[in-house]
């Protein structure tokens, strides 16, 4: 459970210095000050898209112990609409739906991988 950490921190920490994506985590940024990343936009759109791909990386690492198709899938459309939505002048509709289909995909993983370690009675 420890050793795939990608998938749970990933997406957050993606969507943490994307300027557009301050309204969703307005809680979070406003506590540490990231608006000194806006005059790295350029920038940190490549680091937001490389840190989704890193949760998808996990999503199949994770799909590795649990075997199971439907978390992948989600996983796979959610990045897909995350980085199209980056690059599709920054539509937030497809960025935040690909953001909350990663949390979905990175609890179910959690679940999955908590099923596959208990021990059968």
């Amino acid at each position: 459970m420890a050793l795939n950490l990608s998938d749970k921190i990933g997406p957050l920490i993606a969507a943490a210095p994307a300027p557009c994506c301050f309204l969703f985590l307005g809680a979070l940024v406003s506590i540490p000050k990231l608006s000194f990343f806006a005059p790295y936009e350029d920038y940190m759109i490549w680091v937001m898209q490389g840190l989704v791909l890193l949760a998808l990386v996990g999503s199949l690492i994770s799909y590795r112990r649990h075997r199971k198709v439907a978390p992948v899938i989600l996983a796979i459309a959610s990045t897909s609409a995350i980085i199209y939505g980056i690059n599709a002048n920054l539509d937030t509709y497809y960025i935040y739906g690909g953001m909350v289909g990663l949390l979905v995909v990175s609890t179910w993983n959690s679940i999955e991988a908590k099923k596959v370690e208990a021990p059968a009675d």
